[in-house]
């Protein structure tokens, strides 16, 4: 297991940018920057179909890393691991966080998208002569532009990323370095609570939205930040709560992806997986109808097989803390009962399909889900593999059914471990075409994050 994640962690380092007589002159392919910033796509193709340049380095695949580095270091003891996932979190608070460092009571932002190349133009109107640099936030919608003053938007899953990946850094950094971390924790704490904020009447009232942001109509900044969008089952994570000892608003985040399974079931008649989106008020609308699930949303790739291991193993670590824990409330019993509920129906899949390389990758509505063929261009994701992997091992962990998670997690890491190339330039990655260098930096995280974890389980 070692030297899975060490050669994984090789591939990393083999592929930093090194070309450029000044930060940000970096072309061709890499997967990190010096200054350790990680791409969110290794190679030159735009992400989300030319959404973002090539060279975008997203919050996403920031944090990842430093929780896979994090991971890796728990898992080896080998303190490179941890003096590398320190660059990759001083990086994110540099240029993800604007080089604010935390301190104990103020407000603290962050925005979801940095370059991570060359600089390029902005293709906003009128404003075509601007650049955005290396290192440099900016914003893709309408186009490619400039943030204005003060601005920002972070996506509701990053908040729960960040706390978990502060809380790690704190309980693992010198005693030197722990009050910095302790203070980006409890930071992301603040800000997470505007979600049960009193004024807002809201179903699923503890559920994560979909955007947390100070952007206004026609591109203005408000003077103060509004959580807002739709819940994306994919977003959300009991574990923030459990730091705060906010079971109430747990026990409603358990409730919506109970009410998410079984609007998918009422789909599809498969039990298990999650309908993906429900509109609760009426921003990023469009054609879906409020107050109820739907395929329907402001990220339109809601049929993403992320979006179904992200909750699962999301809510079998809440599950399998609280067990931990002692602590006992209908939360808990929630969160066995999605857990269990869904591994019930990836074990199912596992037995009836034991010649797949791939679990399912594609969720749509009405439509059983759908796993790549070996020769078909359909989503060859290695990272849902590792996420269903950890939401496996932690069920286990919580105590889940043992006849069943002794034949899911073997069969799972054999399924990840058979996509590792072990020869070439790609040596360590995990990839199913490494003559196109398609690898992407949350992918390395995720997977380095359950390669620790099964070593350690």
């Amino acid at each position: 297991m070692a030297t899975a994640i060490g050669n994984l962690d090789t591939f990393i380092h083999r592929w930093t940018a090194r070309s450029g007589k000044s930060p940000g002159g970096y072309s061709g392919d890499y997967i990190i920057t010096p200054e350790g910033l990680v791409r969110n796509n290794m190679d030159e193709e735009q992400g989300r179909g030319g959404y973002y340049q090539e060279r975008a380095c997203t919050s996403e695949s920031q944090v990842m890393m430093v929780r896979g580095y994090l991971r890796a270091y728990q898992a080896t003891k080998e303190n490179r691991y941890l003096t590398v996932a320190h660059t990759f979190a001083d990086a994110l608070i540099k240029y993800f966080f604007f080089g604010v460092t935390p301190v104990a009571a103020a407000k603290w932002h962050s925005h979801w998208i940095v370059n991570g190349g060359a600089a390029f133009n902005s293709k906003e109107k009128n404003h075509e002569s601007e650049l955005i640099g290396y290192g440099e936030a900016y914003e893709c919608w309408p186009t490619w532009r400039k943030l204005r003053p003060n601005e920002f938007a972070t996506a509701g899953d990053s908040l729960h990323w960040f706390m978990e990946t502060f809380d790690l850094l704190s309980r693992l950094e010198s005693a030197e370095s722990k009050p910095k971390w302790l203070n980006a924790r409890n930071s992301m704490f603040r800000e997470f609570q505007l979600i049960t904020a009193p004024q807002k009447k809201i179903v699923y009232k503890g559920a994560i939205p979909f955007e947390y942001t100070n952007k206004g109509p026609n591109l203005s900044v408000l003077p103060t930040a509004i959580v807002r969008g739709p819940y994306y089952a994919g977003y959300q994570n009991p574990l923030p709560w459990h730091y705060m000892k906010d079971y109430t608003a747990a026990a409603n985040m358990m409730q919506f992806l109970i009410d998410a399974q079984a609007a998918y079931t009422k789909s599809t008649g498969i039990t298990g997986p999650f309908a993906p989106v429900y509109h609760y008020d009426d921003s990023f609308l469009g054609k879906a109808v409020k107050n109820s699930f739907t395929w329907e949303g402001p990220d339109p790739n809601t049929f993403w097989g992320g979006f179904q291991y992200r909750p699962f193993s999301a809510v079998a670590d809440f599950w399998q803390l609280c067990v931990t824990s002692k602590t006992v409330n209908p939360a808990v019993t929630n969160a066995a009962r999605v857990s269990t509920t869904f591994l019930g129906w990836l074990d199912s899949w596992l037995t009836t399909h034991p010649s797949d390389t791939y679990v399912p990758t594609v969720f749509r509505e009405k439509t059983a889900p759908l796993a790549p063929s070996p020769k078909s261009n359909d989503d060859k994701d290695p990272h849902m593999i590792a996420l269903a992997l950890k939401g496996s091992i932690l069920c286990k962990k919580a105590g889940a059914n043992p006849l069943v998670v002794d034949r899911v997690i073997p069969r799972l890491y054999a399924m990840l471990m058979s996509h590792q190339i072990t020869t070439g330039e790609m040596a360590g990655a995990f990839s199913h075409d490494p003559n196109s260098h398609i690898f992407k930096g949350l992918w390395a995280g995720e997977i380095m994050d359950a390669l620790a974890l099964y070593a350690i389980r």
